[in-house]
């Protein structure tokens, strides 16, 4: 049963792409968080734009055919395995979230022969691995994307995410890649606002923003590729979104990087 009275973070996420999978909690949680800080919605959509950049230059020029979309979130017009069989036919896609209402619409909307999705802690890598292999789709010997974009604000530290994220990256072969971009800020006062609103919001459900200093952590050890790590509006840019950001805004910080 889902209480629509709580706001949910992927919901929230839609609504802020403009979809139209949400209720009244969501859109006034997304609402609080555009008054605390005026480019969440921005922010959001620069970071859909970086996943798509991400994906077609690893699926394209990095010729990567295995995909892991952890904390995948609702389906929207451009899904992974669209953009990534768009420039690589051999392309598949693993979807792992835990959300009752993404996992309903993902089986609606995403199931297929390329497809593989996943009712799983995001963070569970070793349940994520044993079951795409049952599955047939992980080939343990061939170069992997893990992608973590818009997900790990929802992890908390007590849950030690930056090893988990290592022992993950420590499985791969080399010439994997990790695609990781994720809410920051310089602003120590800014990150605590935002975190304490947003748990409050969600039931806890976020966990907290986090600096740009601790976003390099989960790069430590791998090769940036494809750009700098940093905000994500700068990395291979576009036509996209260009914003300043001040104190009183967010920003979408991360890369993408390969193992050696």
């Amino acid at each position: 049963m889902i209480d629509v009275r709580q706001a949910s973070d992927a919901r929230i996420h839609n609504f802020l792409l403009g979809g139209s999978d949400h209720y009244e909690a969501d859109r006034a949680a997304a609402r609080r968080l555009v008054d605390l800080t005026p480019n969440a919605g921005i922010i959001a959509r620069i970071s859909r734009q970086f996943l798509v950049r991400a994906v077609r230059y690893l699926a394209g020029e990095r010729r990567i055919s295995q995909f892991f979309d952890h904390g995948c979130g609702l389906p929207t017009r451009d899904n992974v395995h669209e953009i990534a069989r768009r420039v690589n036919k051999a392309a598949r896609v693993v979807y792992i979230d835990n959300d009752p209402v993404v996992l309903a619409h993902a089986r609606m909307m995403l199931a297929g022969e390329h497809t593989l999705i996943l009712d799983s802690d995001m963070m569970d890598s070793a349940f994520v691995w044993s079951r795409s292999e049952e599955a047939g789709f992980l080939d343990g010997g061939a170069p992997a994307a893990v992608l973590f974009v818009s997900a790990l604000h929802c992890v908390s530290d007590d849950q030690a995410p930056l090893q988990r994220l290592r022992a993950l990256v420590d499985r791969l072969p080399s010439g994997s890649c990790l695609v990781l971009s994720d809410l920051a800020s310089d602003s120590a006062v800014l990150r605590e606002e935002a975190s304490v609103l947003m748990q409050e919001l969600t039931g806890h459900e976020w966990a907290r923003v986090r600096s740009p200093a601790e976003m390099d952590r989960f790069f430590e050890g791998l090769e940036p590729v494809g750009g700098p790590i940093g905000d994500v509006a700068c990395w291979r840019p576009g036509a996209g979104l260009k914003l300043r950001t001040t104190d009183r805004m967010l920003m979408a910080y991360g890369g993408v990087a390969r193992k050696p």
